[in-house]
């Protein structure tokens, strides 16, 4: 089993609180039981999956359809492409896309450390200031703008968006115990809403439109914004 203590050295970075406090309760884990890599004939999706419903780990069902935690191994073994200048910026990657965009801690002498988004060209995007306002932007954000052909592939036609919401509320109960009350709340009402569908979307019809909740929650002076990150 990989420890916390070999990501640390591997990447040279001291974690914050909560990302180790979950990584010790198995949070961060999408892997269950599963050892890397799979036996034959064994998936993802039709093995590893129903084993994480019951009790999800952070963000599986509420960090949207493109969105994976890397495991521990995936951590440890992650090969910085050779275009990234690593001298000049200090990235500890912990999730990614299925577009091959990577999440990571930048630690850039700021204390907590903000979330980027590393884009696939040369830019970089501030998105959160710390690793809970990221938990709760992603988990907010899945209450809303929904793609209809993701939802209908992942829960069928049939009251797709009760299945979907029963799956986020199961996150939320799964999370609560580590995110603050104020953010447990808004969430809470938010999976709560009312379904609003569009020509092309769902959503869940919060107090506040969801823009509106980060603007007021998470703002920060770089939310946003971009930089290069390429030699």
């Amino acid at each position: 089993m990989i420890s916390l203590e070999a990501l640390a050295q591997k990447h040279n970075y001291t974690f914050p609180p909560l990302f180790k406090t979950l990584f010790e309760k198995g949070k961060l884990n999408w892997m269950g039981d599963f050892t890397e890599p799979l036996e034959k004939d064994k998936t993802w999706a039709e093995d590893v999956y129903p084993t994480l419903k019951a009790n999800p780990p952070l963000l599986l069902h509420s960090g949207g359809s493109d969105f994976e935690l890397l495991t521990p191994k995936a951590m440890l073994d992650f090969t910085f492409p050779e275009a990234w200048d690593t001298k000049t910026h200090h990235f500890i990657p912990f999730a990614k896309t299925a577009e091959g965009n990577t999440y990571a801690f930048y630690d850039n002498g700021q204390e907590p450390s903000p979330i980027v988004l590393i884009w696939e060209d040369d830019e970089a995007e501030y998105v959160a200031k710390n690793f809970e306002d990221f938990i709760f932007r992603k988990m907010l954000e899945a209450a809303d703008d929904i793609d209809k052909d993701d939802l209908y592939a992942d829960y069928g036609k049939n009251k797709p968006m009760e299945r979907y919401r029963a799956d986020l509320q199961a996150d939320l109960e799964s999370i609560r115990p580590y995110l603050n009350d104020t953010y447990v709340s808004i969430l809470e009402k938010a999976y709560e809403g009312e379904v609003l569908e569009t020509l092309i979307a769902y959503g869940f019809i919060t107090e506040k439109p969801v823009k509106e909740i980060m603007k007021e929650m998470l703002d920060f002076e770089w939310m946003g914004k971009g930089f290069e990150h390429e030699d």
